[in-house]
């Protein structure tokens, strides 16, 4: 089999495909090898970038571990339906007849018994060896929830097991839908499992339970490793961002000692028991400082104690609700620190279960989610980028068993390319992650964690207002880093919040930007190291109803209609009181870029300073606030009712303070802002996002100018010119045009003729350019060599003088020009 490879090396360590037991429409041999083999084939152009493969099979909801009695010829219930299965625990479903109720895939489907799996899973191994030259892994999965296949042993003979208790009290928000918790204890049973043969002891723990099933379970049928899916092992509510410690209207509720103490019990228990297998993990559809908040998970002990080799991947949540700043920014958080050395990147392609296949039916065959979530890339303390070693596609089949080789076709060259554009060097914003220091803080009191969830849900807004961050750097890679390596962070702006910041760490951070580093704060500036950084002081908190003035450049509405600008400051979920004033309203560095007024108490929410004694050294900082409804119980945050705005906007519009003026032209206030990522790649800018409002339009300027993105015609002159991209982009620019006189300009591919210099590589073209100054990003390596070539006409240009370590800076520039290396 051919291999794809990428710099001499494949590009990737393990391609996991997952599929269930519903092509498998046959359990004679000769047809489960087929299926094995035709699944397998379709995906080999993915699988031939990486080391290894897996595949990750959904054989029902884990109820077949449970019920495990080392029975061969026993019949499994296995996930054959299409919809919801254990129909009573969902309000939304009206009774049995309901449509959405779980039916038969297939008239008759197979009967399936351990042995047929052991088979299967046999047949997976060996065809994958001898037909592609393979090495393949099989992992099982087990999912805490009802819906996936019907399960006797979770609500019938040991329903307890879906009731958490805390404090010596039920704890829950919603009355129907449960899942497993898994710090329960089983009441007694005298049914025989494989590693009980006489049935379950009164009060053995659930961990302890599934533990020692895995363990005999795991080997048995030929499973190499167990994949915990849907938040299983992290929260008893995963699938709302309110919790055990915060229910929409108190934040905390929760003792920090009991609920950690009985969240790590399972993973104790159960490593204990099932010690040999690895097991990997899907997480919540929250992130690190979410689940913090609102659970109090200590996701740092899953990684310090080496539960989990893994990072939770990126939610597949964002196909159904189309949050992708929630999507993004939680995989940020979890993959700021590592457990071992690399993390994983999760495609939601099919759905076995229910009726939606997203490749088809959510995405509309856009690649968004591809491109967008592996434009991140973590940072490490030697300054170099980490990209994901293993991708997952969730699924290779359909809810009727289809192996849909049309998907495969689609949406494999999308990965492969933004697997070639991989980014290695930071984007133009990196956010500095406190992930040790959110854990130490929740350990000292529960009431950071107002602070916490403060932090990462005004990220995810501020994403979702189209804040271009992709780069991901731990506080603790941060520290370890050297003079030298810091560096390598001088074309990148920190992007952190405050309440991580006290008095072991935050000279570090000063230090940083008082020798040229380039930071935006976003929290309240309690510290008095802080506000002196800051030129800031604290009077009384205000909250409530209060009016913001914004005095930078923001975006702008084709409706008549004014934005609003009022602001509910709720104190407990944003971080408390805004109290910041000015301490010396005469500084000449000090530049205000919006205020807050409560009645005739002013109040300062944005600001920017940049002393000269800072050696170019510049701090943006905004307040920031939650545009959150409380009181409601809910799967994601309700926005407050119009007039109310979200200050997470702000963000962006601060942007233009450092040189990069990012706005957006749309319809009216309310119109979906478009995602916006810039990656670098062999030192080109890859401008990746979506417009999920095909009406918005991105105007664009950077510190050397307009972008002008290869394949794009765009209007350039002294201020941010206007793009109008496809639905989903992903473009390439190396050139940056700063011109006085407005033009058409345009930039080309052309046929990459040999030259004197150099063999043909590739070569481009800027038209129409008036007196311009341009900057060109070649790759590193040819402007290195010196075989960067730049012609006007049939002149080639000098470069003796033009050339920086990363970049060649042209002047006066008229006409076209020809770029190649």
């Amino acid at each position: 089999m051919k291999q794809a490879q990428a710099k001499g090396s494949r590009a990737l360590q393990r391609v996991t495909l997952e599929m269930s037991l519903k092509p498998f429409m046959s359990m004679e041999q000769s047809a489960i090898e087929a299926v094995c083999e035709e699944a397998i084939k379709q995906w080999l152009p993915l699988i031939g970038l990486a080391d290894s493969c897996s595949m990750l099979l959904w054989v029902a909801d884990g109820s077949e571990i449970l019920t495990w009695d080392g029975d061969f010829d026993k019949e499994m219930e296995w996930g054959r339906y299409i919809g919801f299965a254990n129909e009573e625990k969902f309000s939304h479903l009206k009774g049995k007849d309901d449509p959405r109720v779980a039916k038969l895939y297939r008239e008759n489907p197979c009967r399936i018994t351990y042995g047929d799996l052991r088979f299967i899973i046999e047949a997976f191994k060996r065809i994958a060896d001898t037909k592609f030259g393979i090495r393949m892994e099989v992992g099982a999965t087990f999912d805490a929830g009802p819906e996936f296949a019907y399960s006797d042993f979770k609500y019938k003979l040991h329903p307890e097991v879906n009731k958490a208790e805390l404090g010596g009290s039920s704890i829950g928000l919603r009355a129907d839908y449960k899942v497993i918790c898994t710090w329960s204890k089983l009441h007694e049973d005298k049914v025989a499992y494989a590693a009980y043969p006489d049935g379950i002891p009164e009060g053995t723990p659930f961990g302890q339970f599934l533990g020692r099933q895995c363990a005999s379970f795991l080997p048995a049928l030929g499973f190499d490793y167990i994949w915990f899916s849907n938040g299983f092992g992290f929260s008893f509510f995963p699938w709302t961002f309110l919790g055990a410690n915060y229910d929409s209207t108190t934040l905390p509720l929760a003792n920090y000692e009991e609920l950690t103490s009985k969240a790590l019990s399972f993973w104790e228990q159960f490593k204990q028991e099932c010690p040999d297998y690895r097991t990997e993990v899907r997480g919540t559809n929250f992130g690190t400082g979410m689940d913090l908040a609102k659970d109090l998970f200590p996701l740092l002990e899953l990684y310090d104690r080496k539960y989990i080799e893994y990072p939770p991947p990126n939610s597949p949540w964002g196909a159904l609700n189309f949050d992708f700043g929630l999507e993004v920014t939680s995989y940020m958080s979890r993959i700021a620190v590592l457990p071992k050395e690399t993390y994983l990147f999760r495609f939601y392609a099919n759905d076995p279960w229910f009726w939606q296949n997203p490749w088809w039916d959510l995405y509309d065959r856009e690649p968004h989610d591809i491109y967008c979530p592996l434009a991140v890339a973590r940072m490490n303390s030697d300054g170099k980028l980490e990209n994901p070693g293993i991708i997952e596609i969730l699924t290779v089949d359909t809810e009727k068993g289809e192996l849909n080789e049309a998907c495969a076709q689609e949406v494999i060259p999308h990965l492969r390319r933004a697997i070639e554009d991989f980014p290695d060097q930071p984007g133009i914003l990196t956010w500095l992650y406190p992930f040790r220091e959110y854990h130490e803080a929740v350990a000292e009191t529960t009431e950071n964690t107002k602070a916490i969830f403060f932090n990462d849900w005004f990220v995810r807004n501020a994403v979702n207002q189209g804040l271009p961050l992709n780069t991901v750097l731990s506080t603790d890679d941060f520290t370890a880093m050297t003079d030298d390596k810091l560096r390598e962070l001088a074309a990148t702006i920190l992007f952190t919040p405050t309440s991580w910041l006290h008095e072991n760490n935050i000279e570090r951070l000063i230090a940083y930007i008082h020798h040229g580093g380039k930071v935006m704060l976003y929290g309240p500036a309690l510290m008095p190291e802080l506000q002196e950084l800051l030129n800031l002081k604290l009077a009384s908190g205000l909250a409530g109803e209060m009016e913001v003035t914004i005095t930078t450049s923001g975006d702008s509405f084709v409706s008549t209609a004014q934005p609003s600008s009022l602001m509910d400051h709720d104190a407990t979920i944003s971080g408390g009181f805004i109290q910041e004033v000015l301490a010396d309203p005469n500084d000449p560095h000090t530049q205000v870029r919006s205020v807050a007024k409560q009645d005739e108490q002013e109040r300062i929410f944005a600001l920017t300073r940049a002393l000269p004694a800072w050696n170019g050294g510049q701090v943006s900082w905004i307040r920031g606030s939650l545009p959150f409804q409380t009181g409601i119980v809910t799967d994601l945050p309700i926005r407050q009712d119009e007039p109310y705005m979200d200050t997470s906007v702000l963000a962006r519009y601060l942007l233009e303070d450092f040189g990069y003026s990012l706005h957006q032209t749309k319809q009216e206030e309310a119109t979906k802002p478009a995602l916006l990522f810039i990656a670098r790649h062999d030192n080109a800018f890859l401008f990746t996002g979506c417009r999920q409002d095909t009406s918005v339009s991105l105007q664009m300027r950077f510190p050397d100018g307009v972008p002008i993105i290869i394949g794009q015609t765009t209007r350039v002159g002294p201020k941010a010119a206007s793009y109008s991209l496809d639905r989903t982009f992903h473009d390439e620019c190396r050139v940056f045009v700063d011109q006085q006189e407005v033009g058409t300009v345009s930039c080309r591919e052309l046929s990459p003729d040999p030259t004197w210099k150099r063999s043909s590589v590739r070569a481009i073209s800027v038209t129409n350019l008036r007196d311009a100054a341009v900057t060109i990003y070649p790759p590193l390596e040819a402007l290195r060599a010196g075989i960067v070539e730049v012609k006007r006409g049939d002149t080639y240009l000098d470069l003796t003088d033009a050339a920086t370590s990363d970049s060649i800076r042209l002047t006066h520039i008229s006409g076209a020009i020809e770029i190649s290396w």
